[in-house]
């Protein structure tokens, strides 16, 4: 049943992905950091490692939702595949 479960995680994590909402909330987070990064006093170090930071945090969370995603896709083929061996076993007396 863990793969059901992972399967169903992928499918909500590519939803997710290709949400318009969310695309679109990815990209306003992202623009308003890089322009509070250049808006940012030059000997501010401080200012620009704290959006660096965030910028990075950013990035780590589309990763994970990727890799779910990534991960589902997975899980589906694998549950395809044991499946697929199940009936050839029916069908062939295995």
């Amino acid at each position: 049943m863990e793969l059901i479960k992972e399967i169903h995680r992928g499918d909500e994590a590519q939803r997710l992905l290709e949400s318009e909402v969310y695309i679109e909330s990815m990209q306003k987070v992202r623009e308003g950091i890089t322009k509070a990064m250049q808006d940012a006093p030059m000997g501010d170090e401080k200012t620009h490692n704290r959006l660096v930071i965030a910028l990075q945090l950013l990035n780590q969370i589309e990763k994970q939702i990727k890799e779910f995603a990534t991960t589902g896709k997975m899980a589906k083929m694998q549950f395809d595949q044991n499946t697929l061996r199940n009936r050839i076993r029916k069908v062939s007396g295995f």
